[in-house]
């Protein structure tokens, strides 16, 4: 049986004055050296047309495992470069989140087509067994909706056991993320974030460079 894929996401925006400097530290060091680590399998960027904060990478591992190799370690803690340091100083917003990949499990992001939209939906503080009920209403939500071309559900690990993340996958630009609460419960109340993006792109650096 295949294990389950993972999924290492980041959220952040520069601070006022700073966003020319933060995508050169991420275009040029940060991400490219990411999803050069054993394990990962790709990265992507995305700048959010609907909430906070405005940039979000996504990166699909083989395994969360994958956050335990030697060449990422060496990258973390005391390794982490100079300008990663200087960066941290100088964003708003930070959100990381490690997860496992529940629905379907063993697909990565783009698996259905290339990702006009992205939506992220974040439910928080769910316990274990709330996690079926919370899959049905997403499926029922967004599977079969026109525009919809791959739903995926991850399950936090470590201290982020209880936050459930669902990525909602676009092939239209007119794709939406309404939602009939009705499915969802008392489960609706978890929701705390709900972000819409767009692929992030620089002209001199194309999104495939990134992608294994």
């Amino acid at each position: 049986m295949n294990k389950n894929k993972g999924l290492l996401l980041a959220m952040m925006e520069p601070s006022a004055g700073f966003e020319e400097e933060f995508h050169d530290w991420y275009d040029t060091e940060h991400l490219p050296e990411r999803v050069s680590f054993q394990g990962f399998e790709n990265g992507q960027r995305f700048v959010c047309v609907s909430g906070f904060p405005r940039y979000v990478a996504l990166y699909d591992l083989k395994t969360t495992d994958a956050l335990n190799y030697p060449d990422y370690l060496s990258r973390s803690g005391d390794g982490t470069s100079p300008w990663t340091l200087r960066v941290r100083n100088k964003v708003l917003g930070s959100y990381r989140y490690v997860g496992t990949q529940l629905y379907p499990g063993t697909v990565n992001m783009g698996d259905a087509g290339p990702i006009v939209r992205l939506a992220l939906l974040r439910f928080r503080s769910v316990a274990n067994d709330e996690g079926a009920k919370l899959l049905a209403a997403l499926r029922e939500t967004f599977e079969g909706r026109a525009g919809v071309s791959q739903l995926r559900l991850f399950q936090g690990v470590a201290k982020e056991s209880g936050d459930f993340l669902a990525t909602v996958e676009f092939h239209s630009a007119s794709g939406n993320v309404d939602l009939n609460k009705a499915p969802f419960g008392g489960l609706i109340k978890k929701l705390d974030l709900v972000n819409t993006y767009t692929p992030y792109w620089r002209a001199n650096i194309l999104p495939s460079a990134v992608n294994k």
